[in-house]
């Protein structure tokens, strides 16, 4: 006769909770709880007739027994709930792990783009309050402002071309 799993009740023996003890350390987990065996269950009428205990009759036990192959089975699918559960929790503290990891990589990855934005804007241009030089009037000039002009902007030019020559390389 196997002594596990066993079933243990709370409640009396009209209105109950059970629970299916798998081993010795959950039988205990469960009597501290208050769950007894059912024969040890309070009837209904004793709990409201000022705690007295009557006699159990045939109709108290009518539905309290099930066969051992339905317990059998009860149970084995307990086991498997479990079993699923299990996997169930690892696999979550998995994701959670996986998740955890991207959040960090991702902290990182922002503050590298922040660091490699302030690089970008260094080398940025500052923009300049100038107004932008009124085009000259080469006409105006005479062809030795015209050549100073052309030496600042390190055109080549001819001692001897035109003025207007001077004036085409300018524009």
């Amino acid at each position: 006769m196997r002594d596990f799993p066993k079933m243990l009740y709370l409640g009396t023996t009209q209105s109950y909770e059970h629970k299916s003890a798998q081993n010795e350390d959950h039988e205990v987990d469960l009597r501290e709880l208050g769950f007894v065996d059912f024969a040890d269950l309070e009837s209904e009428q004793a709990r409201t007739s000022g705690g007295m205990i009557s006699s159990a009759s045939s109709s108290d036990f009518k539905n309290a027994f099930v066969p051992v192959e339905q317990f059998d089975a009860v149970s084995e699918e307990l086991v498997q709930k479990e079993l699923q559960l299990n996997v169930a929790q690892t696999e979550r503290d998995q994701f959670k792990a996986e998740n955890d990891d991207l959040k960090a990589q991702l902290i990182q990855e922002r503050e590298a783009n922040q660091q490699l934005q302030q690089i970008i804007d260094s080398y940025q241009p500052v923009p300049t309050t100038q107004t932008p030089p009124v085009a000259a009037d080469y006409n105006a000039m005479t062809s030795e402002q015209l050549r100073v002009i052309l030496d600042e902007k390190g055109i080549k030019y001819l001692a001897r071309d035109s003025k207007d020559t001077l004036i085409d390389l300018l524009r």
